[in-house]
């Protein structure tokens, strides 16, 4: 496996010596007081107004206070959080204490993993260059044309440029890995017919990354508000396929293609993932923290049945051992809650092997993201 595929494998990185040796301390009994890994949304701004936004619901509704947020980072490294991703409902550079964030993170020895918009990269172009794992831009097309009608700007400027010009400088300074996320989107009339979908941009957004110099390039399949997998016109089906094909030359040791199972699945018109287990192991490891409340995972977001309290009102040992959490991860049935796709579906199969005693080999670490 390569080093740039490793550590997009959820999979693997749990057999790593460091992710086992947590899981055999603390996954078993529950004796952790803070999860592994965080997902952090430090605001729900956002400067662009995508077409068919899944978080459209959350969006511009506040971030987390300025002192609250570097103490929680301090919080994280207390307790042991081992890496965080900046992610959000909205984008997470909007937040105006996003890069002493990354610092303070940085400083304590957490990992940072960054997804991003890319409009506002330069602003943190230092903090993101030297101080992340791993920085995914949402491009989602390959030409200004494209991006201007699916990634439209508040202001209505393309910000196509701006975002590639940024994401230049970042993959001559970076230290970590760039990814350039290409996510299918496609637009349908009142009657059900085709509009138009970025998909013709595939190709030319797949070339266009190679020559950035990002490390991969992922075309991803569409999800509704609720996350199960957007179906699409055979028309769409018939692009995606033609452009993959033609892209597939441009992998190269330095450079990763990829295209999930999900993304085959979307286009097999396949709409939900059964899960043949009734708990969520893998929330007993990571979670997600926004400025409307923590959630036992970011498909739940802003679910109030699953939210697990509100760091805003509790430390993070208090939010992670409460009572709220207890009764909510006891409710929590992947088989009847989670039938849409879920990322973590796979790393959850894995996990319960394990619970029943299959035996891992560790594996040298390679990337604490789990």
């Amino acid at each position: 496996m390569s080093q740039i595929s490793r550590p997009l494998s959820l999979v693997e990185k749990l057999k790593q010596e460091t992710v086992q040796d947590y899981i055999n301390r603390f996954l078993w009994n529950k004796s952790n007081t803070a999860p592994f890994v965080v997902e952090l949304d430090p605001t729900t701004a956002c400067n662009l107004a995508c077409h068919d936004c899944i978080s459209a619901n959350l969006l511009n509704q506040g971030g987390i206070d300025n002192d609250r947020l570097l103490k929680l980072a301090e919080e994280f490294a207390q307790h042991g959080v081992r890496a965080v991703v900046l992610i959000g409902g909205g984008e997470p550079m909007a937040h105006p204490k996003f890069g002493a964030l990354v610092e303070s993170l940085y400083r304590s020895g957490i990992k940072v993993g960054v997804t991003t918009n890319g409009t506002l990269l330069n602003r943190y172009m230092e903090q993101c260059a030297t101080m992340t794992s791993w920085l995914r831009v949402s491009v989602d097309a390959g030409s200004e044309e494209v991006f201007a009608e699916f990634r439209p700007h508040a202001s209505g400027k393309s910000q196509f440029n701006l975002v590639i010009d940024n994401m230049r400088e970042m993959a001559q300074k970076r230290t970590g890995l760039l990814g350039y996320s290409f996510l299918l989107l496609s637009k349908y009339r009142a009657d059900g017919t085709l509009e138009s979908t970025n998909a013709v941009d595939i190709e030319k957004a797949a070339n266009l990354a190679k020559d950035i110099g990002c490390d991969y390039f992922e075309v991803k399949p569409a999800f509704d508000m609720m996350h199960f997998l957007q179906q699409q016109d055979h028309a769409v089906v018939d692009t995606v396929n033609e452009h993959l094909k033609r892209i597939h030359a441009l992998a190269s040791d330095n450079f990763k293609i990829i295209a999930p199972f999900t993304l085959e699945e979307a286009l097999k018109g396949v709409g939900t993932q059964i899960k043949p287990y009734n708990r969520c192991l893998t929330a007993e490891l990571r979670t997600v923290i926004t400025p409307s409340g923590a959630y036992v995972c970011p498909y739940h977001r802003g679910n109030l049945n699953m939210r697990i309290g509100d760091i805003a009102k509790v430390s993070l040992e208090e939010l992670w051992k409460g009572d709220r959490r207890s009764v909510v991860m006891n409710r929590v049935d992947p088989a009847r809650h989670c039938t849409f796709h879920c990322i973590r579906h796979e790393s959850n199969l894995l996990l319960e092997r394990m619970a029943a005693g299959e035996v891992v080999e560790p594996i040298n670490d390679f990337d604490l993201f789990i």
